[in-house]
């Protein structure tokens, strides 16, 4: 091959890796996130888990305390937080350039330091682009009453 037909090949590469990495930053990218933190909590998967979630990450729970990312991972290590069923609908995404808003109503059942929950919440998730993925680094949930 010639040196010439090698830089060819190698810009088209280069150029396919920065599409696809333009892509991922688009709304579907978002949802793909979030999608595989919930394929993650399904699995107890600690390490797909930390890679979603940026290290400074504070929810406010249903419950209405503050947890951070270190706090969500213990409790899935240790079995005191136990996903059954994720099921998300109603996903609305805004991409800003390096931060994207995720609101969507979430209906998950599991446990929770062996209690039991249930029911649907509203959440907004934010995520910024970050080590060439989406991290959340907040999020906040209400309860749906009924």
């Amino acid at each position: 091959m010639s040196r010439v037909s090698i830089a060819l090949v190698a810009g088209l590469l280069l150029t396919c890796a920065a599409y696809a990495a333009d892509s991922a930053r688009t709304a579907d990218g978002v949802r793909a996130a979030e999608q595989a933190r919930a394929d993650a909590l399904l699995k107890a998967d600690t390490t797909a888990l930390s890679r979603l979630v940026a290290d400074d990450f504070v929810e406010i729970s249903r419950f209405g305390t503050l947890r951070t990312k270190a706090d969500n991972i213990k409790d899935i290590a240790s079995g005191d937080l136990k996903l059954l069923t994720v099921k998300y609908d109603s996903t609305n995404v805004r991409v800003y350039g390096d931060v994207a808003v995720l609101r969507a109503i979430a209906n998950n059942t599991g446990m929770f330091h062996g209690q039991p929950f249930a029911g649907r919440i509203w959440y907004t998730r934010v995520f910024v682009w970050k080590d060439g993925r989406w991290q959340a680094v907040t999020m906040q949930q209400t309860p749906i009453p009924g």
